[in-house]
């Protein structure tokens, strides 16, 4: 098992996610893809939680991995495409789609110091826990409200640094790091279309009901 340790940058799988070592840089497209290569028609699968996510050879498993890309290498073009899911194999239907769990995965730990453990028929992403990070609670569907002492100190908001994920509406300010604006954002990132320049490291831990006053 080789462990991988760094700073975590995640846009899409159309772009490098790029992993910022002591003393190198790595695409992780490599490992992933070369990994769901290697599980391709064998029993697999996949375990994760709200900060971590591991897909693994499996003998017990009831799941066949079956990836498809439409390029050999990682480097994907903008016509290309790519799937991997985890499908039945014995009576029943039933299958797991892992390139909606892991891309999901992946934006939640954006930023962060992360773990990646990957050998043959294994790879396993999770935050690096000695690294302290601001730790978020969802509020409102996906979406994590912000406390205005918070907006300044946390998200640098008005300044050149501030967080590509704080955005604001009627009911204040909201992180939008945890939920389905966050591909959208990341992706105007990395067109360089906002005045935001930094993918926060912040992490989600769970779930308040919190009433945001107007």
């Amino acid at each position: 098992m080789t462990t991988l340790i760094g700073k975590l940058t995640y846009i899409s799988f159309w772009h490098p996610i790029n992993l910022e070592m002591e003393d190198q840089e790595l695409d992780l497209r490599v490992q992933i893809f070369e990994t769901l290569k290697n599980l391709n028609g064998k029993k697999a699968s996949m375990d994760y939680g709200m900060n971590d996510l591991t897909i693994h050879a499996d003998d017990e498993s009831e799941y066949e991995m079956k990836f498809e890309c439409s390029n050999d290498t990682p480097e994907l073009g903008e016509n290309d495409t790519v799937g991997a899911i985890l499908s039945k194999t014995g009576e029943g239907w039933g299958m797991s789609n892992v390139m909606a769990y892991l891309p999901d995965n992946l934006q939640r730990l954006n930023g962060m110091r992360i773990i990646v453990d990957v050998d043959k028929g294994h790879i396993s992403f999770k935050h690096d826990e000695t690294e302290k990070v601001h730790e978020m609670k969802y509020t409102h569907s996906n979406s994590c409200h912000i406390p205005d002492e918070d907006v300044k100190s946390i998200c640098q908001i008005g300044k050149e640094d501030c967080c590509i994920f704080c955005t604001v509406g009627g009911d204040g300010f909201s992180c939008e790091k945890f939920g389905s604006m966050a591909s959208y954002l990341l992706t105007r990132h990395a067109e360089g279309s906002m005045r935001a320049s930094r993918i926060g490291n912040c992490k989600i831990v769970g779930r308040i009901e919190e009433k945001v006053e107007n």
